[in-house]
């Protein structure tokens, strides 16, 4: 059986997101690397002031705050077409053994997933213990 070209539009569509998502996730990454240097300088600087060390924060918490809406986008989308897909299988279109696996894994989950919190937390933890805790004092 042949695809219908909604069908395809959709996937186009999805295609599309996917490719400008993971531009923006790859920029992410770099702003997370920064946020490394960032915190690291200051870790090995503990004469920074603390308006530094506020403003570094700042930084590194709004990227993992970018970095949780670029993640949680991606699974919105995927929920999304999984849904789009199972409404016109309910109205007879035949939609693909593709997009019946897309309904089969991302129809019910969640905005994001286990690893994905683990994954922005640890980076953050990281982050932020370089920036405020204290060096302890080397020989």
């Amino acid at each position: 059986m042949e695809l219908n070209n909604d069908v395809l539009q959709i996937w186009n569509l999805l295609a599309a997101f996917l490719i400008s998502n993971a531009v923006f996730f790859a920029a992410l990454a770099f702003l997370i690397w920064v946020g490394f240097r960032l915190s690291n300088n200051i870790y090995n600087a503990p004469e920074t002031p603390l308006v530094g060390k506020a403003m570094a924060s700042l930084f590194c918490l709004s990227v993992a705050t970018f970095t949780f809406g670029n993640l949680s986008t991606f699974n919105a989308m995927l929920k999304d077409t999984a849904t789009v897909f199972s409404a016109m299988q309910e109205q007879g279109v035949f939609i693909g053994s593709a997009a019946e696996n897309l309904i089969s894994v991302a129809g019910d989950a969640p905005v994001l997933n286990l690893m994905q919190v683990v994954f922005i937390g640890s980076v953050v933890i990281m982050q932020m213990a370089q920036i405020w805790i204290k060096r302890l004092a080397s020989d």
